[in-house]
C-alpha cells in the first residue's frame, strides 16, 4: 500500500515538472499542443529522467484489460485530433459505433428481461380503444357470461339477457353497442354521459343500476341489473286509479331525483319503464339523457314524437319540464289507452307563427317539419277536437282528469315540475310520495284486488335462443 502511494506521488511530481518546463519554452497555445504530442509521439531526448522512470514503472504494471485499452485509445485519439490529424472523424465514428452497439445490447437485455410485458403495451391497441378508455375497461369480459336470449334491438346495438358462469342463477342485462356507429353519428360524448349518469344515479330504488363497463375491439358493453318483468305496457294493459297513483308517484320520484342531480332524461316512455319482480318500476336507457342544471335550457330535438313536449316540437328552448310532459302522456295512456292530440295544436301554432312572422317557419331549424309531424302523429286522435286531450278523459274521475291536465299543461311554467307540486294535487291528497312509503306497498296486491290482467311472458323457442347466441358472437 505504501509503495503504491510513493509511486503515485512520484508520477504526479514528474508530470508537474514536465509541464512547468514546457510552459517556459512555449506560449500557452503551443504548450497544449506539445503536451498532446508528448502523449501521442514521445521523443526520448525531450523527456526528463523522472518521466522516463515513471514510464518504466508503468510498463512493469500488469497489462490493462482489452476493453480498458480501447477506452484509453479513444481518449488518446480524441486528444490527438487537436493537433490537426484525421483521427478526429475516426474517433467520433468509433465512439458513435460503440454507442450504437451499447444501445443494441441494452435493447436486447430489456427485451429479454421484460419480454412478457411487450404484449401489454398500448401500441397494438386500436384507436377506438383509446377513445373510450376513460370509461370502458379492457379486456373484454364476455367469456364470463352465458347468453340467455335477445331482449331488445336499438339503433346503436342490442340488449341481451345473460347469466353469470361463476354464479349460476344470477342474471343481468348486457347492452352491446357498435363503436363504428357511435363514432359515425358523433355520439361518443353521448355514450360517455350515459355511462356516467347511470353510474351516478343507479343507486336510486326506481332507476336501473349499472354493474360494469368494458370494451373489445369493435364494441362497448354496459352490464346492468336485470329487471325480470319487462316493459310496463307489455305486462299490463289496463290500470286502476290506485295502480296509476303508485306508478306515477314512482316515476315522478325518479325524474325529480335526476333533475335535482342536474340531469334531463328526455326519453320517458313505456318502453323505458321496466317492472321488477315485485312489480315496482325502474327507469332504464339513459342514451338521450344530458347533464343540464336545474332551470337551464337546451335546444336539441330528440326523443319519441308521441312523448315530446310542445316546446320541443315547436323548436323552442326547453328545460326539465319536458320530462313531466312525457309523464303526463304516460298517465293519459294508463287511464284512457290513448295519447293526447298534440299534432293539432302544433300545426295550429306553426300556422299562427308563420302568419304573424312571415318566413319565421323556415328558421325553425330545430323543429321537425310538418311532414314529420303528420307522419308520426296522424294516427293518434281526430284533430277536429278543440281540446288536444282524448275524449275519454272527460269520463274519468276528478283525480284522473286533474293529474292529466296538470301534467299536460301546454305552457311549461304552468306544468307540474316537481314532486312537491305533485303532492298537492287531488290524486295524492293524504298520500306520501316517498320512496320508503311506495316500496312498502305491494303492486301485486293492488293488481290482484282490482282484477287487473297481467300478460304472461311468451316462452322463447330453441331457434330464438340460438339466433341470440349467434348475434352475441357477431357482436
Amino acid at each position: 500500500m505504501g509503495n503504491s502511494q510513493t509511486r503515485q506521488a512520484s508520477r504526479e511530481v514528474a508530470a508537474g515538472s514536465a509541464t512547468a518546463d514546457q510552459a517556459q519554452e512555449h506560449p500557452a497555445g503551443e504548450a497544449t499542443s506539445a503536451q498532446v504530442q508528448w502523449h501521442t509521439h514521445p521523443h526520448p531526448q525531450s523527456v526528463p529522467h523522472a518521466q522516463l522512470a515513471a514510464a518504466e514503472e508503468e510498463r512493469n504494471q500488469p497489462h490493462p484489460h482489452p476493453q480498458q485499452r480501447q477506452q484509453q485509445q479513444l481518449s488518446t485519439w480524441s486528444l490527438s485530433s487537436l493537433s490537426g490529424g484525421r483521427r478526429l472523424n475516426w474517433s467520433f465514428s468509433a465512439a458513435r459505433n460503440s454507442f450504437r452497439n451499447r444501445n443494441k445490447t441494452t435493447r436486447k437485455s430489456l427485451t429479454s428481461l421484460h419480454g412478457s410485458r411487450r404484449s401489454k403495451t398500448h401500441w397494438h391497441r386500436p384507436l377506438t380503444n383509446s377513445i373510450f378508455n376513460s370509461h370502458f375497461k379492457e379486456p373484454s369480459r364476455n367469456d364470463q357470461f352465458h347468453i340467455e336470449h335477445l331482449v331488445a334491438k336499438g339503433s346503436f346495438g342490442v340488449v341481451f339477457k345473460v347469466s353469470s358462469k361463476q354464479e349460476p342463477g344470477l342474471y343481468y342485462a348486457l347492452k352491446v353497442l357498435k363503436k363504428s356507429k357511435l363514432i359515425e353519428d358523433n355520439s361518443v360524448r353521448q355514450i360517455k354521459d350515459e355511462a356516467d349518469i347511470q353510474k351516478v344515479c343507479g343507486h336510486h330504488p326506481f332507476i336501473v343500476k349499472q354493474i360494469d363497463l368494458w370494451q373489445n375491439r369493435h364494441h362497448l358493453h354496459i352490464l346492468s341489473e336485470y329487471v325480470p318483468n319487462g316493459e310496463l305496457f307489455a305486462k299490463i294493459g289496463r290500470f286502476s286509479i290506485d295502480l296509476v297513483r303508485l306508478y306515477v308517484a314512482e316515476i315522478a320520484l325518479a325524474l325529480d331525483f335526476l333533475h335535482n342531480a342536474g340531469i334531463i332524461y328526455r326519453d320517458a316512455k313505456p318502453e323505458n319503464i321496466l317492472l321488477t319482480q315485485q312489480f315496482h318500476i325502474k327507469l332504464t336507457d339513459f342514451g338521450l339523457s344530458k347533464w343540464l342544471k336545474l332551470g337551464a335550457n337546451t335546444r336539441t330535438m330528440c326523443g319519441t314524437f308521441k312523448y315530446m313536449a310542445p316546446e320541443i316540437l315547436c323548436g323552442e328552448p326547453y328545460g326539465h319540464a319536458v320530462d313531466w310532459w312525457a309523464l303526463g302522456v304516460i298517465a293519459c295512456q294508463m287511464l284512457t289507452q290513448k295519447c293526447p292530440n298534440i299534432r293539432h295544436f302544433i300545426l295550429q301554432w306553426r300556422r299562427g307563427n308563420a302568419a304573424t312572422e312571415p318566413g319565421s317557419e323556415d328558421g325553425l331549424s330545430n323543429a321537425p317539419s310538418i311532414a314529420q309531424i303528420n307522419g308520426c302523429l296522424q294516427d293518434i286522435e281526430d284533430e277536429s277536437e278543440e281540446d288536444f286531450l282524448p275524449q275519454a278523459v272527460r269520463s274519468l274521475s276528478h283525480e284522473g282528469r286533474d293529474v292529466i291536465r296538470q301534467l299536460l299543461a301546454v305552457e311549461p311554467r304552468q306544468r307540474i315540475r316537481s314532486v312537491m307540486a305533485l303532492q298537492r294535487i287531488a290524486l295524492f291528497k293524504g298520500y306520501k310520495v316517498t320512496s320508503k312509503h311506495l316500496l312498502s306497498l305491494s303492486p301485486r296486491e293492488i293488481i290482484a284486488r282490482d282484477g287487473i290482467r297481467v300478460y304472461e311472458d311468451v316462452p322463447l323457442d330453441q331457434a330464438a335462443n340460438e339466433s341470440a347466441i349467434k348475434a352475441f358472437h357477431n357482436f
